[in-house]
């Protein structure tokens, strides 16, 4: 009777701290000022393939099991290019366990390439047809959503953030 005690006991202690993790996962993200969501967002199955800056198809498939921050981009829009460096390094922070996917409706690829010549952590793909922001209802930049392990969106995030606060990495972590 004992070790079925002690079982019990384990399981509502992992259970405890699960909860709060989540609950400082909730809490860091609370603090980026997410938007809420719409049922559009919440029925959302983000499901795309686009081009990296090398031509090379980038897939949310293959991205499922680990979080994705999802950055609508264009080098025309003065916040977008303020909001880079600071995607940059979270992208840095987080290494593998999440992705930050900055995806550019930029028409000309030159000069998209020519923002990114010196590289970026994040993965950095283009869409100039607009057609993913439109599945996400926005046409307007930058926009960020931050989808789960399991590919449903949890947060969205209008307008600029800085994404260098350590709540950013907590947020998107907490995902995991």
């Amino acid at each position: 009777m004992a070790a079925g005690v002690s079982a019990v006991a384990l399981v509502l202690l992992f259970q405890g701290a699960s909860s709060t993790v989540k609950s400082a996962a909730d809490a860091a993200c609370s603090a980026l000022r997410p938007s809420p969501l719409s049922a559009r967002l919440h029925a959302l199955d983000p499901d795309f393939t686009l081009p990296d800056l090398g031509g090379r198809p980038v897939s949310m498939r293959n991205l499922r099991g680990r979080p994705v921050l999802v950055s609508f981009f264009a080098t025309w829009c003065p916040p977008c290019v303020e909001e880079a460096p600071s995607l940059d390094k979270l992208a840095r922070r987080l290494g593998d366990k999440a992705t930050v996917l900055v995806v550019s409706v930029d028409e000309d690829l030159a000069a998209l390439k020519k923002f990114y010549a010196s590289g970026s952590a994040a993965t950095v793909v283009r869409d100039e047809s607009q057609k993913v922001p439109a599945s996400f209802g926005t046409s307007k930049y930058p926009e960020s959503f931050l989808i789960d392990k399991g590919g449903k969106v949890r947060y969205a995030f209008i307008n600029r953030r800085d994404w260098d606060l350590p709540e950013a990495a907590a947020c998107v972590e907490g995902l995991n």
